[in-house]
């Protein structure tokens, strides 16, 4: 087990937070998005879902006032469970940063 955050500036096209790499799965545990800007903004936020070759809308075009936060997850059993190649990735509008933290297992078990 590792655990990771990954954070980035956002744009106003997808960019990817997080994807699971080749032979890992992952507990997507924490995202959390700030507004930095002097004025309200949205963000969005999709999850890439590798095995059915599908995105599913997290946050669509979610609004946020200037120099506030928006953070879900982060509490013991609150976690969304991701396979090799799921992915997170979020855009705004202008003026934001996110962050996810992650973490990463082998998938397959050792020993037994």
């Amino acid at each position: 087990m590792i655990k990771k955050s990954f954070g980035l500036p956002l744009t106003t096209t997808y960019q990817t937070l997080y994807e699971v790499p080749t032979g890992k799965k992952a507990e997507w545990v924490l995202l959390y998005l700030t507004n930095t800007s002097g004025s309200t903004s949205s963000f969005s936020v999709r999850y890439w879902n590798n095995e059915a070759s599908s995105y599913l809308q997290l946050f669509d075009v979610y609004s946020l006032s200037a120099n506030e936060f928006f953070k879900i997850g982060g509490s013991s059993n609150e976690f969304v469970a991701l396979k090799e190649g799921d992915r997170i990735e979020a855009l705004d509008g202008a003026g934001m940063t996110a962050l996810v933290s992650i973490i990463e297992y082998n998938d397959i078990i050792q020993g037994g």
